[in-house]
């Protein structure tokens, strides 16, 4: 289990729903949490969560541009890869933090991947939970 510490900068609160925003120095984290502020207290602007996924939650591109829906980007760099006959497990390092990965074999093949290699990871609001820190 991937788990970054982060400051929350926004909720948004429908329902039994809730959107947050969490800050890592300038990156911005979303997460939709069936919580709001008056079922979780945590969730006010301010208090410092732990960002929590999955590590086959985690998608990687190389060389990306264009649009996409996922909102959580972070650059990383591959520090180390793992390569078993059908899965990959890539170590990422994002900042100061060191993440993992689990990708196919073969989509690890194609893309070329390195030691070393600058790629984005992005994972999607709905597979990131919190935790109070």
């Amino acid at each position: 289990m991937n788990d970054l510490p982060a400051n929350i900068a926004a909720v948004e609160s429908y329902g039994h729903l809730s959107l947050v925003k969490a800050v890592i120095e300038e990156d911005v984290f979303t997460a939709i949490v069936i919580d709001t502020p008056q079922t979780a207290p945590y969730l006010t602007t301010g208090s410092t969560v732990h960002l929590l996924f999955k590590e086959n939650e985690v998608a990687v591109a190389k060389s990306f541009s264009g649009e996409i829906s996922l909102q959580n980007r972070f650059s990383c760099t591959i520090r180390a890869i793992e390569s078993g006959r059908l899965l990959t497990r890539l170590l990422l390092q994002y900042r100061q933090f060191d993440l993992s990965a689990v990708i196919t074999t073969n989509a690890a093949r194609q893309m070329n991947l390195a030691n070393g290699d600058n790629v984005i990871a992005f994972v999607k609001t709905n597979e990131i939970t919190l935790s109070p820190l």
